[in-house]
């Protein structure tokens, strides 16, 4: 008798259905496993046999064969441990509960087994959960440590199991473990500030002007200053300024999460992502990539903030690989073993010297950089790259106001309510006015002047975009009901800074 058992696989970040065919027939004893499985597949013949012996289920005698179709689909992970020990079992002794094996009730089993019994987690369940689920699969077996992922998912029943004996015991009985009724609700860890205020950027109007228009419009931003002058700081407190997520948005990052092995255990992704890799970082850890298409650092960061600090230290193939994310919000990966599409809708902030040594137009040190070591440095960014970045912003020194104590408000802006908003702590309430909207539309002055200048400033038509959002965005602080004439004067400032840019590179 072949007994097929359902489970599920991980391909990236989505789930796909997986089932398990089990067949144990005379001959010499042996365990063989098909399927296309990968190295850690085919080292669950020893878990599974070894987990069944130690559960108090008696190991059949005849040769096992194990079939994971489909079979064209290389498997991999750990997934499969328990779906295969519940299908040695069930092939031994026969379809003792049959409201547990057939029918479209037909439980669908995920877990990794010790050698005692004991469920492990695995990579991905609430991918593979979700994709059970819209398949029309309504049940689920997980490990307990688990069952509050599982549950994430609408209209599912989950059967949470702390080891193999109570799985057993529930296909034998019908019986659930006690722990299968339990409700878990899933929290967030707080690893952000959650009230950032503008105190920690007195001293810095200019800067301060610059956060308040990136976190609302959730702008790309460059930071470009010398050492110590609070670019990072910068940087970090735009990430505790991003806005609410929404639950479709919280399921989506923790299944991208949950996939990738970073999901804190018991805990729902109910922030929006931060990440800050390292400038050593490859263009595989990046954007993504290996042997497996694994998903990069942009689609971690995901619904979230991307932070290079020392951006021209990153190699420039790897920066260059960031214009198709920047551009669609999604990272298309290709290798001989298939094709993938990731999300990658992110804000960039980038930070950086202005030359080698970090001293170019400091006030305290001299530089010590020649002109041709200058451009060898900021040649590392290419032109396109610099074209999707809507924020230039040159970050000065610390000013003695700062030292001394200041406190008034830096932002040297209209009269608006949104200052009160922001030096209160309400940051994500600015990105929920600004960010995702329609761009408002241009007043006849304001149009004339965006025509005037582009072709003298050599502004490319990405360029002309993003000069419009960053209006739209401050016109909407203003709360006025078209871009004015000294929106488009302001983001353009921000714009002539990349000129400066490129043309020292």
């Amino acid at each position: 008798m072949v007994t097929k058992i359902k489970s599920g696989a991980l391909a990236g970040i989505d789930g796909l259905d997986v089932r398990v065919e089990v067949d144990i027939s005379r001959g010499l004893p042996g365990f063989h496993l098909v399927g296309l499985p990968g190295a850690e597949v085919r080292e669950s013949r020893q878990r599974v046999l070894a987990a069944l012996r130690n559960s108090g289920v008696g190991l059949p005698t005849g040769k096992i064969t194990v079939n994971l179709a489909p079979a064209g689909l290389r498997k991999e992970g750990a997934s499969f441990d328990l779906a295969i020990a519940m299908g040695v079992m069930a092939t031994r002794e026969g379809p003792l509960n049959d409201r547990c094996l057939q029918g479209d009730q037909a439980p669908l089993f995920l877990g990794e087994l010790s050698l005692s019994g004991r469920l492990q987690p695995v990579r991905g369940l609430l991918a593979m959960v979700s994709a059970a689920a819209a398949r029309g699969d309504s049940l689920v077996v997980v490990p307990a440590c688990q069952a509050w992922e599982a549950r994430l998912v609408r209209g599912v029943r989950v059967v949470a199991a702390g080891n193999l004996a109570e799985v057993v015991h529930w296909w034998r009985t019908g019986e659930e473990p006690p722990r299968a009724g339990r409700a878990e609700n899933p929290v967030a860890l707080p690893d952000r500030p959650e009230k950032p205020v503008m105190a920690h950027l007195q001293g810095q109007p200019a800067l301060a002007k610059a956060a308040v228009v990136a976190a609302a419009g959730r702008h790309n931003i460059l930071l470009v200053g010398p050492p110590g002058t609070g670019k990072t700081r910068l940087a970090r407190l735009l990430g505790a300024c991003q806005p609410p997520l929404e639950r479709a948005e919280a399921l989506a990052i923790t299944r991208i999460h949950s996939a990738a092995g970073t999901l804190a255990e018991g805990c729902l992704v109910a922030r929006r992502p931060f990440r800050a890799p390292h400038h050593s970082i490859t263009r595989a850890g990046l954007v993504g990539g290996g042997a497996g298409l694994a998903p990069g650092e942009v689609t971690l960061a995901h619904g979230g903030l991307l932070f290079l600090d020392e951006l021209a230290e990153f190699a420039p193939s790897v920066l260059d690989s960031l214009r198709e994310p920047l551009e669609d919000g999604r990272i298309t990966l290709a290798r001989g073993s298939g094709r993938r599409t990731y999300p990658a809708d992110f804000q960039l902030v980038g930070a950086m010297n202005p030359c080698r040594c970090g001293y170019l137009g400091s006030g305290v040190r001299d530089c010590r950089c020649s002109v041709s070591e200058r451009r060898r440095y900021l040649s590392r960014l290419s032109g396109p790259l610099l074209d999707r970045i809507d924020l230039f912003v040159q970050v000065p020194e610390w000013e003695g106001a700062f030292l001394e104590g200041e406190t008034a408000d830096p932002v040297p802006a209209p009269g608006a309510d949104w200052r009160q908003l922001v030096t209160t702590g309400a940051w994500p309430f600015l990105a929920a006015r600004c960010a995702g909207k329609p761009l408002l539309p241009l007043d006849v002055e304001a149009r004339r002047h965006l025509e005037a200048v582009r072709q003298p400033l050599g502004l490319s038509l990405r360029s002309v975009g993003a000069c419009r959002r960053v209006a739209s965005t401050m016109a909407r602080l203003d709360q006025e009901p078209k871009v004015r004439r000294r929106h488009i004067l302001e983001a353009l400032e921000f714009r002539l800074e990349n000129l400066g840019l490129e043309a020292v590179g």
